[in-house]
């Protein structure tokens, strides 16, 4: 007697498909829920525009306080001799829990023969630090230098790389001398791929030379290639050696470096996503700290031109 085979029952592809869209919305939904209840231990952002310091400080910390900000970047005038703008600016972001540091720097800061104005830069940290009660006292310095805007970088990269790196520990050297502050900078994603000097690499210098780095890491979304966290994870692994932090900055400020490099045009709630997404991929490292959003003016832009 022949056996009668039976026909293998059809398998709708399809159904598979969206079983695996749904499973993955689904985790997703959970994990983004977590950013809730889970925040980063950093959350930044950098204020340039302090002409009006006076007038807008209190729109300015309600924001930072809005957006859960813990640490403030404050671009400092150092022609300015009034230090009461930033002297209440300062105590009032400390009443809310917020760290202050001063903000400063050019690419020409990169070159040993600019060095008076770092020199400008500490007098002027000096005579506020000392002017103050300890309540209006910044609580560290941020650098941001970016010597690679510079002709001279390429005509001698390696003579800028060293000179930036001479600069940078003369810096921070006076900057421990004289006062306990803690000494931090802003710096490329790419700056891993620099060779410095002890056949390292200039990212790790950076990274072991100062308190802690903010890493320029303008992207606008989380995953896949030349992303968040593909460009972020190279520098957080340095940290992670280092015991360092290492913060991951995101920008929202237009550019003609092209569309994926900000969040500008596209509203706080894709910047709020990609950031939740971020966040669960690289929390398991010790050396990731947080974000810092760049800047405040474009940040509160976007917050009010769409739903959170």
């Amino acid at each position: 007697m022949a056996l009668k085979l039976q026909a293998p029952r059809k398998v709708s592809y399809l159904k598979i498909i969206l079983i695996a869209v749904v499973s993955c919305l689904v985790i997703a939904t959970v994990l983004l829920l977590k950013w809730k209840f889970e925040k980063p231990p950093v959350m930044a952002t950098w204020i340039w525009d302090t002409t009006t310091l006076t007038k807008d400080k209190d729109n300015m910390l309600a924001f930072a306080e809005e957006q859960g900000v813990n640490v403030i970047f404050l671009h400092i005038d150092r022609k300015s001799k009034d230090f009461e703008p930033y002297r209440a600016f300062v105590e009032e972001a400390h009443e809310l829990g917020i760290e202050v540091e001063a903000l400063g720097g050019d690419p020409t800061w990169g070159l040993t023969g600019y060095r008076q104005e770092i020199d400008s830069f500490i007098g002027w940290m000096e005579n506020y630090q000392s002017a103050v009660g300890d309540q209006a006292e910044f609580d560290g310095i941020h650098m941001d230098i970016e010597p690679y805007l510079l002709e001279e970088w390429e005509e001698d990269r390696d003579d800028v790389v060293r000179q930036w790196m001479e600069n940078v520990a003369y810096l921070a050297d006076r900057m421990k001398r004289d006062a306990s502050l803690r000494v931090s900078a802003d710096v490329p994603y790419w700056i891993h791929k620099i060779p410095a000097r002890d056949d390292g690499n200039l990212g790790a210098w950076m990274i072991n030379r100062l308190d802690r780095v903010v890493l320029m890491n303008y992207r606008n979304f989380a995953i896949g290639e030349n992303g968040i966290i593909e460009n972020a994870l190279p520098m957080i692994r340095e940290g992670t050696r280092a015991g360092k932090p290492v913060i991951v900055g995101l920008e929202t400020a237009p550019t003609d470096e092209g569309e994926h490099v900000t969040f500008f045009g596209k509203g706080a709630s894709s910047l709020h996503r990609q950031m939740q997404l971020s966040h669960i991929f690289m929390r398991g490292h010790t050396g990731y700290q947080g974000f810092s959003i760049h800047d405040y003016k474009n940040w509160k832009a976007a917050s009010e031109s769409s739903p959170q």
